[in-house]
Order: structure tokens, then C-alpha cells, then sequence
């Protein structure tokens, strides 16, 4: 897990869950869905059902699977980042100037997307 910033910890809790763990557990379907959702948002959360087991291992396991990050873990609840996952990102500079006002969205999104 990351340290992580007190407006990173208010986006964080006002995400819902996107994926509920039941008492399969870690299956490759749940792979798959991770991968999708962590390319489409880049910051998830999944929650465990009271139903299945969890441990440490198999979050981290997870994460290490679907090239993401823990970035929060608290009881059944877990928090994924995507990593930038071998895609190439631009090196040319911008002729824009970023936009000052960055949202707390905007922040995360940026610390797992690099610079745009």
C-alpha cells in the first residue's frame, strides 16, 4: 500500500464497490473483470462478501495478476490502481497548460496515468 494524500482518501470514500466477491472467491472470471474495470476507471474498489474467504495473499496476488497497485485495504473493502501497464505514454511536451484546478479524480488518475 501507497501513503496516500487526505483528498486521495476522500475520493476513496465516496467510491462504491464495482465488484463483489462471493464465495468463489478468486476465480479467473474475477481476473478478467478487474482488468476491464481497471482499464476503463482506473481506481476500483472490491469488496468481499461475509460468504467468501479473503487473506492478504490473495489480494496482493490480485493485484500482481492485473498490473494494479493496492492502494487502500480496510476489512473486506480493497482499492485498486491501475499501473501504467507497459503502455507508452506521450514524451512530447503539451503546448496546453494544465488546467490548475485539478479534481481529486483528476489527481489519482494522474498519478497512474503519468502526465498528459
Amino acid at each position: 500500500m501507497k501513503n496516500i494524500s487526505d483528498t486521495t482518501e476522500s475520493y476513496i470514500q465516496t467510491l462504491k464497490p464495482t465488484i463483489w466477491v462471493g464465495k468463489n472467491g478468486y476465480t479467473d472470471d474475477l481476473v478478467a473483470e478487474v482488468r476491464r474495470q481497471l482499464d476503463a476507471r482506473k481506481v476500483i474498489k472490491i469488496k468481499w462478501l461475509q460468504s467468501s474467504d479473503m487473506n492478504n495473499e490473495e489480494v496482493n496476488d490480485l493485484a500482481k495478476t492485473v498490473s494494479a497497485e493496492v492502494i487502500t485495504a480496510r476489512g473486506r473493502m480493497v482499492v485498486l490502481g491501475a499501473k501504467n501497464r507497459g503502455k507508452f505514454l506521450e514524451t512530447a511536451p503539451s503546448r496546453r497548460t494544465p488546467p490548475k484546478n485539478l479534481t481529486a479524480r483528476d489527481k489519482i488518475k494522474s498519478s497512474f496515468m503519468g502526465k498528459k
